[in-house]
């Protein structure tokens, strides 16, 4: 059984309220949390630095979401080596956005309810 401590999460969200409750519950349950409140920040990090999990806020205020998820394509053939959890207030088909991106392993709508995200959370690491 892997320790929560030992898992660190790229949370990528421009919003503060969002952000602090995300980080509030996963570091509550044992998760080691980076944040970006950028896109371009986030792909600073993710240069030099590989998460386990990374939740990805689709509208952000530089670099989207989209282009994050298109550099992950790019850099490698295969999924980038870590899911991503994508949070968007957007219409969008889940089975696409899978389909286009393969590091993407769920899709969550906001507004969401917290303990369904954490659940996605660790579900997602249990399979990777």
């Amino acid at each position: 059984m892997t320790r929560t401590a030992e898992i660190f999460i790229l949370v990528v969200e421009d919003e503060p309220s969002i952000l602090n409750l995300v980080c509030m519950n996963l570091l509550a349950r044992g998760y080691q949390v980076v944040t970006a409140t950028s896109g371009g920040k986030a792909l600073e990090f993710l240069e030099d630095e590989t998460p386990e999990l990374m939740i990805l806020d689709m509208r952000l205020p530089d670099v989207s979401g989209w282009e994050i998820l298109e550099y992950m394509n790019q850099i490698s053939s295969t999924p980038a080596g870590f899911p991503v959890l994508v949070m968007t207030a957007s219409v969008m088909n889940p089975e696409f956005v899978i389909s286009q991106y393969p590091c993407v392993a769920e899709v969550i709508i906001k507004p969401f309810d917290i303990n369904s995200l954490m659940s996605s959370v660790q579900h997602v690491l249990s399979e990777n």
